[in-house]
């Protein structure tokens, strides 16, 4: 993955027809597509452009959606479910464990900038949890061991489509 040109985020305004009541699309599909995984400045003013909206405008669309980032994130965010199924399954188990393999606190990236996690509300995979969400995967079934594994595999680039 590699940062998105000018062409290819106007490229994603037009696909939504450069109509205002599809920014939240608009912003995910571009923070998505991009490997900083999040909206800067510049971007936010070309969407606002776009859709002759202000930029106080698109910064309170950025600022209301907990999905919308606009300071960069690490190349992992780990979305950690903290719905009552997940942590009566070991929900506040992946949390510890993440802190201790990954040596920083929630919502805090790692030095090198791979990693980063949070809890969320629910993910909709109650019957599988505790569960672990990075972008539309989810991991399932996790103990200690499988969390130790996922970091692994994750540093040695075996999600590839991650």
């Amino acid at each position: 993955m590699s940062s998105l040109s000018l062409s290819e985020k106007e490229a994603i305004i037009l696909a939504n027809d450069s109509d205002p009541q599809r920014i939240l699309n608009m912003l995910i599909a571009i923070q998505y597509g991009s490997e900083e995984g999040y909206i800067d400045e510049a971007t936010a003013q070309l969407v606002g452009d776009h859709l002759h909206l202000s930029q106080a405008r698109v910064y309170e669309i950025l600022s209301f959606y907990a999905i919308l980032k606009t300071e960069p994130q690490a190349k992992y965010v780990l979305k950690i479910c903290n719905s009552t199924p997940c942590l009566f399954t070991g929900g506040t188990m992946l949390a510890e464990v993440l802190e201790t393999i990954l040596e920083v606190p929630a919502d805090e990236p790692t030095p090198d900038g791979l990693f980063m996690y949070h809890s969320i509300p629910c993910i909709g995979a109650c019957d599988k949890g505790p569960v672990i969400k990075i972008k539309d995967t989810v991991f399932a079934d996790l103990t200690e061991a499988k969390v130790y594994q996922l970091i692994d595999d994750l540093q040695r680039g075996c999600y590839q489509e991650l």
